[in-house]
């Protein structure tokens, strides 16, 4: 590739074909992740496989603790392991057949050991589910480092927004086959087990399409780091301004998803939806995610990933709000007699707090990758994605804390919790910086509140 004028790139004839081959075969990828993660999604379908398993809140609030924090931790690891590697995409490719793996495991698991011991089949599926995301989080780093390496700065926000599209399409048709597949209670947890094993197919064909992608070499020569150096090395990566404000913002996002794996849960226990409403409940994730790609991935291109930041947190802060407001809206007298549907009304109405985080979720995956790249130097990026991941890998186990509350206090105690800490991070955004776009809006900048405040005074 060869730079022109602004952000544009000019290719030679075969690097426009590895170009689109490392296109087509790097949207496939993320396609498939995302498909094989909704299949086995940590606050829906894996919440529910663990609650009928032990009564324990703070063992089901470990789930999306474990998809979270196990994953990011292994990556400063990562980055220390693969800097200075003329090649990476190998590291990326052999991490995702463990990832792929690991559920298969699962799968075989529920199987053999069934329903005659449940406290064996949930000690089984933390360990193969904690492999599943350490070898998933490790293989982020090498894969988010070649992705910035094939695809130029320009479409990056297109090409992450691509994966994110196709993987929605599919994630909302899978979520009709795991409602019919789940609808079947009396086989538990063989119906689980059908959803390891579909999961493990689409997580192989991930890892076939990464495999099949044209690794360029790295620019310059980078040298190779042990991971004392990098850990030696993050108070200098902390003295990034930017960084650092992202990565205060960050952490406030990642810990209000305390309530994260506690909204099906009261859907079920308080509302009295079905199990198979977790297909429901999916498919409205799914079909929200692919949808707003249509609108995040232009949001980006042309303002910048700090408004689409700025907006996704907003709509992020809603969720819990909209928990708490919709259970007694439909106990209201005069709109209880007047709802079709009868008592069902409320738990399929209920599907909109899981279509708003959908929509959130879209933007959050989005910017929050694109961003890191603008903001890291070239040759320092795999050492930055790591550090972040890292550092919210241990922010990440906050459900584990949600499940305490919820014991203590009761559901709606933890909805106010995860609405405060939205908040304050969605006031930690008007901090960030925006390196792409000179000229862009800013939400939630102190100048503009303080506009707004004087406005609302005049």
């Amino acid at each position: 590739m060869r730079p022109r004028r602004g952000s544009e790139v000019q290719f030679t004839t075969n690097e426009r074909r590895a170009y689109r081959r490392n296109f087509g075969f790097g949207v496939a990828n993320g396609a498939m992740l995302m498909l094989g993660d909704t299949l086995i999604n940590p606050s829906l379908v894996l919440a529910l496989f663990v609650s009928q398993l032990s009564n324990s809140n703070l063992l089901i609030g470990l789930v999306p603790a474990l998809s979270v924090g196990v994953w990011f931790l292994p990556q400063l690891v990562a980055a220390a392991l693969v800097a200075g590697k003329e090649r990476q995409l190998p590291y990326a490719v052999w991490a995702s057949v463990v990832r792929a793996l690991a559920v298969a495991a699962l799968g075989v698991i529920g199987f053999v050991i069934g329903d005659s011991s449940p406290s064996t089949l949930l000690l089984c599926f933390f360990i193969c589910y904690s492999l599943y995301n350490l070898a998933a989080g490790f293989a982020n780093v090498p894969m988010v480092d070649v992705s910035a390496r094939v695809v130029p700065p320009n479409r990056r926000g297109f090409y992450f927004g691509q994966r994110s599209f196709w993987g929605g399409i599919l994630g909302f048709l899978a979520g009709f086959v795991i409602q019919r597949i789940l609808s079947r209670s009396a086989q538990f947890p063989e119906n689980f087990s059908i959803l390891f094993f579909a999961s493990f197919f689409v997580l192989a064909l991930g890892a076939v399409a990464a495999a099949l992608m044209i690794e360029p070499k790295a620019s310059g020569q980078r040298p190779k780091v042990s991971l004392l150096d990098a850990l030696r090395d993050a108070p200098r990566l902390l003295t990034n301004l930017h960084f650092r404000r992202f990565l205060t913002f960050r952490s406030f996002l990642s810990m209000s998803a305390i309530a994260d794996p506690f909204f099906v849960v009261y859907a079920q226990h308080e509302l009295g939806a079905p199990v198979s409403i977790v297909g429901f409940y999916i498919a409205a994730i799914a079909v929200t995610q692919f949808a707003s790609n249509l609108f995040w991935s232009p949001l980006a291109d042309r303002f910048g990933n700090r408004l689409v930041l700025q907006l996704a947190a907003l709509m992020r802060m809603t969720i819990p709000v909209v928990a708490l407001a919709l259970p007694p809206l439909f106990r209201w007298g005069p709109l209880a007699t007047r709802l079709p549907g009868g008592n069902s009304a409320i738990y399929y109405t209920f599907g909109l707090v899981f279509a708003i985080y959908g929509f959130a979720l879209s933007g959050q995956n989005l910017a929050n990758m694109t961003y890191v790249l603008d903001i890291a130097p070239d040759d320092e990026r795999a050492a930055y994605v790591g550090l972040i991941n890292t550092f919210l890998g241990v922010v990440a186990f906050v459900p584990v804390i949600g499940g305490t509350l919820v014991d203590a206090f009761g559901f709606q105690f933890l909805f106010l919790i995860a609405f405060l800490i939205t908040l304050i991070g969605v006031l930690a955004s008007g901090a960030l910086h925006e390196p792409r776009v000179a000229s862009t809006v800013n939400l939630f900048s102190r100048q503009t509140i303080l506009l707004r405040a004087r406005r609302v005074r005049g």
